[in-house]
């Protein structure tokens, strides 16, 4: 239970990051509430249940983590707030409940300011915006071009290039995917590694320590280009592959 909250606060943390829409979802609840009761309960209703029974409930949370283990990322259950469809409805019925043109002017000023700043200013100020770990940048596009031209049949890729390569390559066969470190992200229906491909992954986190465990391995499995993280004094031969590229933070093998 204690691990489910420390992913809620993460979570929640790390979305102050990218602005507040989450807190003008709240307003939105609010406003439509004091505004007309009668007519948006409903809206009110399900807004406060969707957060006390589901999103904001670490009980319920647990639950679902369970029996859906890929859920452990929360990102997907957060979805269910519907934000998108509060916030311009609760500034909808705001502006319409003022009679004066020049008041509701000037409040459809105010809200456009809000919501330009609690989207961090429309994403300018990329600072805060974006994490930094979310930033493709020119040495990992590099790799992707690479790997495009040299066509190969199976890759086994550091786990920091799994997400650049499987957006921006077009179908370059990785030995393993996002699957395999995020707990039965298919819900269980299948499986595909065992546990070697386990072990390897482990050992791609220490690729100083572990290179020539990680070339006989991959071998074993006929992946014909390995990038791994650099490390000094690295080898040119690392068992049957060669150095074919290296960058500031990768080292590229390709097999003999």
């Amino acid at each position: 239970m204690r691990e489910t909250i420390d992913i809620m606060l993460t979570y929640f943390s790390d979305s102050k990051l990218a602005g507040s829409y989450f807190l003008l979802f709240l307003v939105s609840i609010v406003l439509l509430y004091y505004i007309n009761r009668e007519k948006n309960r409903w809206f009110v209703l399900y807004g406060i249940l969707i957060l006390a029974v589901v999103i904001m409930n670490p009980i319920i949370l647990w639950i679902l983590m369970q029996v859906f283990p890929s859920l452990a990322a929360y990102a997907p259950i957060t979805l269910l707030t519907p934000v998108l469809f509060y916030v311009p409805f609760a500034a909808a019925e705001l502006t319409d409940s003022l009679k004066e043109m020049k008041i509701r002017r000037i409040i459809i000023a105010i809200l456009v300011f809000l919501i330009f700043i609690c989207g961090n200013m429309c994403g300018m100020v990329t600072d805060f915006s974006v994490a930094e770990n979310n930033i493709t940048t020119k040495e990992e596009l590099d790799i992707v071009d690479y790997l495009e031209d040299v066509s190969p049949q199976m890759v086994l890729a550091d786990e920091s290039l799994i997400s650049t390569i499987s957006a921006r390559g077009r179908l370059i066969p990785l030995f393993y995917g996002r699957d395999l470190w995020t707990p039965d992200m298919d819900t269980g229906i299948m499986d595909g590694y065992n546990e070697e491909a386990y072990t390897l992954f482990d050992a791609m986190k220490n690729s100083e320590e572990n290179a020539d465990f990680i070339a006989e391995t991959a071998y074993e499995y006929r992946c014909d280009i390995i990038v791994m993280d650099s490390f000094e004094d690295y080898p040119h031969l690392l068992g049957n592959y060669k150095l074919a590229a290296h960058t500031s933070n990768y080292l590229i093998y390709e097999m003999k």
